[in-house]
């Protein structure tokens, strides 16, 4: 198994589902460092059952290099990378992780609260009490983002390269695509997800707690200080 993760919060995303036996990161992430690659692997408990091999720039001081292996990297490499060792590198980490049964110790709780229902991403389920309805990748991709963000804007930026892995060029219509899919997906459980996901033109999404209801009370005009109230007989008829 493989997966590619362009920034950190999507290679931590990862770890929420699955155990990669090899890991290979650059030192500089989009959003991070091997630092926080190795980190996010030892949080996970994980450190140990996973190789890690980390790229580092050519002119890279030395101190750094021995931060990674103080981290718990099996393997530092400098550009330029000589291709036929890194290989030989990965097959021999893939041999062992294969070799390897011990059992991981699960990062998070495997199901999570969004919207008032509950997330299990690796059976891809939405699920509001005995209802339960199935959820694409995208779309679980998506919700993760969403509530890894709760308050923020997601920016297409960002859902366009975790989501679809490419960069967002202008055009929203994929987004809209995806959004009106899990707002059906949402309904299907009783869920009002556009009372919790907010559209900001031109930026992305944003994931709140909606705001409670006013009611009936809070719609009716407040007479102001200096307003009288309607007599009796004005707006009687004869």
């Amino acid at each position: 198994m493989s997966a590619e993760c362009d920034s950190l919060r999507a290679f931590t995303r990862l770890l929420q589902r699955q155990r990669p036996g090899v890991v290979l990161t650059r030192r500089r992430l989009g959003d991070g460092y091997s630092d926080d690659v190795l980190t996010a692997l030892a949080a996970a408990g994980l450190m140990g059952a996973v190789k890690v091999v980390v790229l580092i720039g050519a002119g890279t001081p030395a101190a750094v290099e021995a931060r990674q292996v103080e981290l718990g990297a099996d393997c530092v490499q400098r550009d330029p990378v000589r291709p036929d060792v890194l290989v030989e590198y990965l097959v021999k980490y893939l041999r062992a992780s294969k070799r390897s049964h011990r059992p991981a110790k699960p990062a998070v709780s495997p199901t999570f609260p969004f919207a008032g229902a509950r997330v299990d991403p690796i059976e891809r389920q939405l699920q509001v009490g005995s209802a339960s309805g199935h959820l694409t990748p995208h779309e679980v991709a998506l919700v993760e983002l969403l509530v890894q963000s709760e308050g923020e804007v997601v920016t297409y930026d960002t859902l366009y390269s975790e989501i679809l892995s490419r960069r967002f060029r202008g055009d929203t219509s994929n987004m809209r695509v995806l959004l009106g899919k899990l707002a059906q997906s949402a309904r299907g459980v009783g869920v009002p997800l556009r009372e919790w996901v907010d559209v900001i033109p031109k930026l992305g999404y944003r994931y709140r707690r909606p705001q409670p209801a006013s009611g009936a009370q809070a719609r009716m005009p407040k007479a102001g200080p200096g307003s009288r109230a309607p007599s009796g007989g004005a707006g009687r008829r004869a």
